[in-house]
């Protein structure tokens, strides 16, 4: 046996093989960590969606609880209970979550007042809440303004503007709706 082997030709080996095990190892780290950043990336998204739409429902609830406020509390009757002097015919430092707003066209009041204290109104305030809602960061809040109309022929019509600003389990997920509401 030992004379088979003394007959082998002597061939040097270059490497090709290490070289190429190489690159294929370093190719596979890089697709592994794609995988991965891809898979965190994909996990945030997804519960930045969750947190979206539950700020998206509890708004949704807090604008049917603010109709349920001009319905049925006995605090809204037409204009009864929203300051009507004010300078500029813009009050809204009046009753808690109550409004003047008289034109269409001037700034509404919604982006002159704090949405997150006084003198807008926590959902459940002043009528029982719908729905308990958990896990949010803070319970949604609504400011109601409220609009007279005179339309041709005469008569006097009332409607709403109610605003609500909602906030999921993070803080910094936050939803603005807004509708006009007429009884």
């Amino acid at each position: 046996m030992t004379h088979f082997l003394a007959n082998r030709p002597i061939s040097r080996q270059r490497g090709a093989a290490l070289l190429t095990g190489l690159i294929f190892m370093v190719i596979l780290t890089l697709l592994g960590i794609t995988a991965a950043r891809m898979a965190g990336l994909e996990e945030r998204m997804s519960g930045n969606m969750r947190d979206r739409a539950l700020a998206m429902q509890a708004a949704e609830l807090t604008l049917r609880h603010a109709e349920q406020d001009i319905l049925t509390s006995g605090r809204i009757n037409g204009l009864t209970n929203f300051l009507d002097t004010c300078p500029g015919g813009r009050c809204y430092n009046g009753p808690q979550g109550l409004s003047n707003g008289t034109d269409w066209n001037a700034s509404p009041v919604w982006m002159l007042v704090s949405m997150t204290a006084a003198p807008s109104v926590q959902y459940g305030q002043f009528l029982a809440p719908l729905v308990a809602l958990n896990g949010l960061s803070a319970l949604p809040r609504y400011l109601i303004e409220g609009i007279r109309k005179t339309p041709p022929g005469g008569g006097e019509e009332f409607y709403y503007r109610i605003t609500v600003r909602a906030q999921g389990a993070n803080p910094n997920t936050v939803v603005w709706l807004q509708e006009v509401f007429k009884p």
